[in-house]
């Protein structure tokens, strides 16, 4: 069953011994109500204007039961065979899991039972309703107190409502049926007394477990006796206490009390608050931050004792620590701590390792990593553009400013940050410059600092650091608030560095660079052979999803003003998915007609990464050839030899050549399939069927990566008479990734999918969480950012394949996109490009004949089939096992003049009779044609090439036209007009005509004494005028931006549509 909790590996269990015991009572009131009834449950029924939100849906009524539980469903019962820590289900139809909380999940004896001898069980179980106004209002604040001390990321729990269950001195049916235990001395019933506590203000839920005698032996064999929150419908389950723990859990410290624990229940990721549990785990909130550091994460772990310091440990290879952790005292005890995360150099699911000082204990987590650019504005300090002379990418700026927003720092009015310079270097993988810019601390309060340049000394050492960042960071940890220290994002130091650098090498200085990195870049190229081949135009980049995402600063969904500042000439880029083994990525941009911009026709063009924007796992290797630190090697090795060469001179010709942009010709379209609506499916050869039996398929399966798909009539109208997409299941390498519908009685207010990765719930409704990246596989919120239902993730594996679920108008869809020479099978057949055998059942060689919807689903769609009798392990928990039995299989001979000829329409209208789901189909029956024409090989000869030319355009396509009108640099020979030709019908063989003659050539020696004359006459024009182009060049790009753009559109911008320039989301 997929789990929702996490149980870190590798956990140091600490003694009770080590504890800060607190004495006291551990059970609140338990009131005088009395459960007296063992069927049906006792109901509760909450005031009507409160819901009880819980493991992410929401409740209006609870029932007591004596199995120690409290449930939200009348009809759950302890049930000896499951076995909730068991992710597979498979004997458990979803339909008969039942969402519950239990304190001590057990088989109860009856209460009110004669036990043997004739005496009466003396167990019994009372219930307290505590609400604001009645009696119970103190209970209701201590129980808030407890919730605030002990929770990370709660810091002021005000309940209105909060149900207490005592079950005191019970036993269980093994005691009284079996060991036939009486009153008596030496056959006394072994007994318990334990508490449940669910208290919510609405919004959020928590349950206080408080054991006070556990004295019942586990039964012998496998027993299931266990604590913990099932989520119900196949949501999952999550323990609180390990079985083996159990039993003495009244030993163990978690909170202020011996014997209480404390847990947030709300969210389908259950939160385990307190200290010291038994289970060891850490737990910390936000559970996310940016690659630069400075937030402050909440944390529970350990009790924090008097005069021991703790600190964070982030990283795999590499570990970077926090300075030391802020305790916060609540009462005796410290449950809590507030910790700063450190700049890191790796991102994605990082370990997380809680240490005291002594090192004698260690907890561990994971957090989730993400790159700088997809944190909001407020999260970074801003770097302030002034004009000319105050901009960070010059070298002579004479001030320069910056701000940021206070109150993410503190609310403290007499808060004070000291405002720094840190500097990276790519051999040390490390921040080890630091640099005040202010000596003495200013008010945060003032919210922007500005200084001048010059007054910043940069000794010998300062010198060999290229990229930093500004932060600002409070004095005094513990007025933070959202972050201690905010940084702004990497931005080159030439300002920095100007003075010393002129005063050695003279105002050539960025020059040298630039002729330094050149030589050294030149003499390993080897990075770009392996790099993918870009493909051909935008739709095809757009649709090649598996293998390529946009650039996150250069797509055409971006509204912020210096979107493709660096390729302003284009208006859409991607970046490949998937580094290369030298942790290299490639990078395509289009201008606005689609064409694809070669580097070698314009500064603006398709530029290969040494390293990969997005770095590449291991992040920290020592070899500076393959360096894949995220962000801040493409920093170093791409985007600062760019700055040198093309923004601070004019040696941007040799950037170029060392990034030159591959070729298209080598490049090969992927493939799709699609499910959608009424069980139809479209097969990689475009054959279509529809699924008209319930149960789990196997949709794709290849060596690297499966596809489950679960068909069942709809839980929104099970009157019609066919079956719709509700789950699929993928297992990519060593990820597990489920993608479930939210039925009908689930709360489909903030997210109407369930995703879990590895069993546990992932969320995206965070704009830095809308990408997560784990072990083979990235998941992505493909929803527009204004649409927060999270209805639409992408899943992007190691090999390549795009799949894309949404949910829409209550029916999953699934695209899925393989890339060339993917060999695979399945429901969705393989490409081969042949039609005529995707109807071959499992284990066959022959193709179906009959091609009845019957036969259809009897021979072929039920050989795929996941069933109780096939040695297969399902990847999505409790199975619907097919049968070869349905009554949904027909013919639907008389077509709607509705659908166009559509078959699929034409099925939906006549299984549902709703033409409204019809038309839907229709849509998504047109996209997916929409997406075989995206998707279409072009025939491309590839880049004109003829170095330094300029061209009449640069549609390289078959049949173009190409003119060549004159060279940047040199005189232009040879013939100047070439064609596309076709040599032959196999995509690959064009090329251009007449063969390629043309060169820029050198200037002829007979003018070079004028030349020599005219350059020395004007050097110092040029370097005036140079350097004015270099700081007027971001204030005119903005409306040159829009004039290159205009003057692009003008060729063949009709074909490309708004609708067509978009991502093919479903």
């Amino acid at each position: 069953m997929a789990a929702s909790h996490r149980q870190p590996a590798g956990i140091l269990f600490v003694l009770s011994s080590l504890f800060l015991t607190i004495s006291g009572e551990v059970l609140f009131n338990k009131g005088t109500s009395e459960v007296r009834i063992n069927f049906p449950l006792m109901k509760i029924q909450l005031p009507d204007d409160l819901n009880f939100p819980y493991f992410g849906q929401k409740y209006h009524t609870v029932y007591i039961s004596r199995d120690g539980f409290v449930s939200f469903s009348e009809y759950a019962r302890y049930v000896s065979s499951r076995k909730f820590t068991e992710r597979d289900s498979k004997n458990v139809n979803a339909a008969e899991d039942y969402p519950f909380i239990a304190p001590f999940y057990y088989g109860g004896a009856d209460l009110g039972s004669t036990l043997t001898g004739n005496s009466l069980y003396k167990g019994k179980i009372f219930y307290n309703v505590l609400m604001k106004g009645n009696q119970g209002q103190r209970e209701l604040r201590e129980i808030g107190r407890n919730v605030s001390s002990s929770i990370p990321g709660v810091s002021s729990f005000d309940p209105t409502y909060a149900l207490v269950v005592t079950w005191e001195k019970v036993t269980d049916q093994y005691n009284t049926g079996i060991l036939k235990c009486t009153d008596e001395p030496g056959r006394m019933c072994q007994d318990n007394t334990f508490q449940a506590v669910i208290t919510t203000d609405g919004k959020q839920s928590f349950a206080i477990f408080n054991y006070q005698e556990m004295n019942i032996q586990l039964p012998p064999r496998d027993s299931n006796y266990q604590a913990g929150f099932n989520g119900g419908f196949g949501r999952g389950w999550s323990s609180a206490i390990a079985l083996q723990r159990v039993r003495n859990i009244t030993q163990y410290q978690a909170s202020d009390r011996l014997g209480r624990y404390i847990y947030q229940i709300n969210e389908e990721r259950i939160i385990t608050g307190g200290c010291n549990n038994p289970d060891g785990i850490l737990e910390a909130v936000p559970d996310f931050a940016g690659l630069l550091g400075g937030k402050v994460v909440e944390v529970t772990g350990p009790c924090f004792l008097s005069g021991r310091s703790y600190s964070l440990v982030f990283g795999n290879s590499r570990r970077e620590k926090s300075e030391n952790c802020i305790t916060e005292d609540y009462g005796n005890t410290m449950m809590k701590v507030r910790c700063e995360i450190p700049m890191l150099t790796e991102r994605g699911q990082v370990p997380v390792f809680m240490k005291a000082n002594d090192g004698k204990l260690e907890y561990n987590t994971t957090i989730t990593i993400v790159m700088p650019n997809v944190l909001p504005p407020e999260d970074y300090v801003q770097l302030v553009d002034s004009g000319p002379g105050s901009r960070w990418n010059e070298t002579s700026a004479s001030s320069l400013r910056l701000q940021w927003n206070s109150r993410v720092l503190s609310n403290h009015s007499s808060a004070k940050v000291k405002i720094t310079l840190r500097g990276y270097r790519e051999d040390r993988k490390s921040w080890d410059l630091t640099i005040p810019l202010k000596t003495e601390s200013i008010p945060n309060s003032v919210q922007g600092f500005q200084f001048n340049p010059q007054d910043v000394n940069c000794d010998e050492n300062c010198q060999n650091y290229e990229v930093g960042v500004i932060e600002v960071k409070l004095d005094d940890p513990r007025m933070a608030n959202k972050y201690r220290t905010l940084r702004s994002r990497p931005t080159p130091l030439a300002w920095l560095i100007n003075k010393a650098m002129v005063a050695k090498q003279g105002q050539s200085w960025p020059s040298n660079k630039c002729q330094a990195w050149y030589a050294k870049d030149m003499m390993d190229t080897s990075w770009l052979r392996s790099l993918p081949a870009c493909p051909c135009n935008l739709h095809q980049a757009l649709v090649d999803f598996g293998r390529w995402q946009k650039d996150p600063v250069c797509h055409l969904d971006s509204r912020t003003p210096d979107n493709c500042a660096l390729h302003f000439t284009a208006v859409h880029c991607v970046r490949s998915v998937r580094p290369n083994n030298y942790g290299a990525g490639n990078q395509c941009c289009y201008r606005a007609d689609g064409t694809l911009i070669y580097s070698e026709d314009s500064y603006q063009g398709s530029t290969p990464d040494r390293s990969h924007l997005w770095g590449a796992a291991p992040y920290n290797t020592p070899n500076l050839a393959r360096a894949k630190v995220p962000a801040m090697s493409h920093s170093i090795h791409d985007i600062m030899p760019f700055y040198y060469c093309c923004l601070l001179t004019n040696d941007c010709d040799k950037y170029m050549s060392l990034r030159p942009t591959r070729s298209c010709t080598e490049y090969w379209s992927p493939k799709q399939a699609m499910v959608y609506g009424q069980g139809n499916v479209r097969m990689f050869d475009n054959t279509w069927y529809y699924v008209c039996g319930e149960g789990d398929f196997i949709l794709l399966q290849s060596t690297m990566l499966t596809i489950e798909g679960r068909f069942q009539k709809s839980p929104f109208s099970p009157n019609y008479n066919s079956t719709i997409l509700t789950d699929v299941g993928i297992r990519a390498g060593n990820d597990v990734i489920e993608v479930k519908m939210k039925g009908p009685n689930a709360d489909r207010s903030k997210r109407v999918l369930d995703v879990l990765v590895n069993g546990e719930y992932q969320f995206f409704d965070n704009g830095p969480l809308r990408r997560r990246d784990f072990t083979d596989a990235v998941l992505i919120n493909s929803d527009d950012p204004s649409n927060t239902m999270e209805s639409n993730v992408t899943v992007v594996t190691n090999s390549g394949v795009g799949i894309q679920v949404a949910e829409k108008d209550q029916r999953l869809c699934l695209l899925v996109m393989i890339p060339p020479k993917f060999v695979s099978k399945g429901l969705l057949g393989n490409w081969n490009n042949n039609s005529d055998d995707d109807l071959t059942p499992r284990g066959s060689n022959y193709p179906l004949l009959n091609t009845s919807p019957q036969t259809i689903y009897s021979q072929f769609v039920f050989s795929w089939a996941i069933t109780k009798n096939k040695d297969t392990s399902t990847i999505v928990p409790f199975p619907v096992y097919a049968t070869n039995k349905t009554t949904m299989c027909f013919a639907h001979n008389q077509p709607n003049s509705q659908c166009n000829g559509d078959a699929a329409c034409n099925h939906d209208y006549w299984t549902t009779m709703n033409m409204t789901i019809a038309i839907d189909t229709l849509r998504m029956s047109a996209h997916h044609q929409r997406l075989q024409e995206n998707r279409q090989a072009e025939r491309s000869c590839g880049l004109l090439d003829v170095p330094m030319s300029i061209k009449s355009n640069y549609n390289y396509s078959l049949g173009n036209k190409v003119t060549l009108t004159g060279c940047r640099k040199g005189t232009l020979s040879g013939t100047k007009e070439y064609t596309c030709v076709a040599t032959g019908k196999d995509l690959s063989t064009q090329s251009w005509s007449p063969e390629v003659t043309a060169s820029c050539g050198e200037i002829e020696q007979a003018n070079i004494g004028m030349i020599i004359g005219i350059v020395v006459a004007i050097a110092v024009i040029l370097i005036i005028a140079i350097a004015v182009a270099v700081v007027l060049k971001k204030k005119r790009k903005g409306s040159m931006r829009s004039r290159e753009r205009k003057k692009d559109t003008m060729q063949d911008v009709e074909q490309y549509s708004k609708v067509a320039q978009r991502e093919p989301k479903l």
